[in-house]
């Protein structure tokens, strides 16, 4: 009998080789080769041709005109949907987490960590670790619905937000919008996310120009 953590070998391989698109490993625009993705997976090329076919549906990839697969890449009309959508759901999700102290000690762990990063001079863990910030406070959200919505939309932006060069910036913003939460003012809590979201915007368009 197989245990409740088992995956089929092709979503182990699928969410594998997402990993490596959202963390960079994979950039955008970068071809997906079935036959070196396999050899460096260590698995035949079946379940990385069908893991591919599955990234394309999420959007994740792309079907080169010439053939083959590639990373998608988001265009800036893409790129402001996507902002604005995690803006709207985020409101909600803000409003419920206001006031409710208690709540937010898996949020301040995350800064925690953030901060020990940045302390040791490790950026790319700290970037990480400012990654996960928005999908920890999705799950803490009360409302099934807007934590799902906000899910399908995690490894997007975490994809978006990985983009930002400065992590202290990020730290700093997230670290404001916790104590604005827990001192119960949710126009300032709202106000601070918004403007957080926004200055995440423009340093993805300034790596762009890089």
């Amino acid at each position: 009998m197989k245990s409740s953590s088992y995956q089929p070998l092709r979503g182990d391989v699928c969410e594998r080789i997402r990993e490596s698109i959202v963390d960079g490993t994979y950039p955008a625009g970068s071809r997906l080769v079935e036959r070196s993705i396999a050899a460096d997976l260590g698995v035949s090329r079946v379940p990385v041709r069908e893991a591919l076919h599955t990234l394309v549906r999420e959007g994740f990839a792309t079907e080169r005109d010439t053939g083959g697969t590639a990373v998608r890449g988001y265009d800036d009309d893409e790129i402001d949907e996507l902002f604005d959508v995690r803006a709207a759901l985020e409101d909600l999700l803000v409003q419920q987490l206001a006031g409710r102290p208690h709540n937010l000690d898996p949020l301040r762990a995350s800064l925690d960590m953030a901060r020990r990063h940045l302390d040791e001079g490790d950026e790319a863990s700290a970037i990480a670790a400012n990654a996960t910030f928005h999908e920890i406070m999705a799950s803490l959200g009360r409302g099934p619905m807007v934590r799902q919505l906000l899910a399908d939309l995690d490894q997007r932006m975490r994809w978006l937000l990985r983009q930002h060069t400065d992590p202290a910036a990020i730290q700093a913003e997230h670290q404001q919008l916790v104590d604005a939460m827990e001192s119960g003012d949710v126009a300032r809590a709202l106000e601070v996310n918004r403007r957080h979201l926004r200055t995440s915007r423009e340093a993805f368009d300034e790596t762009k120009t890089q």
